[in-house]
């Protein structure tokens, strides 16, 4: 199985959050960025609302809208699949956007089994999630986080190898306990076997060679930038290391 890059846009703060700026800012860089992905043989990029910190656990309507329209516009202008990933941990305005452009996957962070993270209570929901899914016809994916960065979990990873394959997702993503911090390889191994498995953070030039060999992919964010804007040379650089495992 080919190993597969995928690279996150982060969308600069967009209406309606507390550090929004400009919206024809938050389209020009995205798609700079989205650019600069395709340029270096990354296979998909996720966009992400990165900027609209703090985040809430369900955006409002100017947020999903403004997601929509940035997607959409990078769909227009690259050949890469695109993922939705709303922060934080909105799987129902994911799967609207999903359907609304037609993006290949969804992030979800907490599918199933429940959390406690800074914006609050997360819910694992997945049947109302396959359910909303199915009644609005979306055929994106389910990239489900395992015990997600930045919470606190009441189930061990024992708990979701036993519960992975009710859960109907198409894809699961292991994280460290923080963006940029380094998956636990320990991790990668058990999971690995049950559906496909991505490394979600922490992944860079100096240890892409050993997570690759142990899950079926990457998720490459933080590393890939230079001054805050995604770096072609960098992504080029992850895409080499990972695909000598193909």
């Amino acid at each position: 199985m080919e190993k597969t890059v995928i690279c996150v846009v982060h969308l600069k703060p967009l209406p309606g959050s507390p550090l929004y700026e400009s919206f024809d800012e938050v389209i020009e860089k995205a798609l700079r960025d989205a650019k600069a992905i395709e340029e270096g043989g990354a296979d998909a990029l996720i966009v992400e609302n990165f900027g609209d910190k703090p985040f809430l656990p369900c955006v409002g309507k100017e947020t999903i809208a403004s997601m929509a329209v940035v997607a959409w516009e990078i769909k227009k202008e690259t050949n890469l699949g695109i993922g939705i990933n709303v922060l934080r941990n909105d799987a129902m305005a994911s799967i609207a956007i999903a359907k609304a452009v037609k993006a290949d996957f969804v992030r979800i962070n907490q599918f199933f089994f429940p959390s406690i993270s800074p914006e609050g209570f997360l819910p694992g929901n997945a049947g109302k999630i396959l359910r909303y899914q199915k009644q609005i016809n979306c055929r994106a994916m389910i990239f489900a986080d395992v015990n997600v960065k930045h919470a606190v979990h009441f189930a061990d990873l024992e708990s979701y190898l036993l519960n992975a394959e009710r859960s109907l997702a198409d894809a699961f993503i292991i994280t460290g306990k923080a963006t940029g911090l380094e998956v636990s390889i320990e991790a990668l191994k058990k999971m690995r076997g049950i559906a496909p498995i991505l490394a979600g953070s922490g992944v860079n030039a100096a240890n892409a060679e050993k997570i690759a060999k142990h899950c079926d992919g990457v998720i490459v964010g933080s590393y890939i930038k230079t001054r805050g804007s995604v770096d072609a040379e960098k992504v080029r650089k992850i895409v080499s290391l990972v695909k000598r495992f193909n």
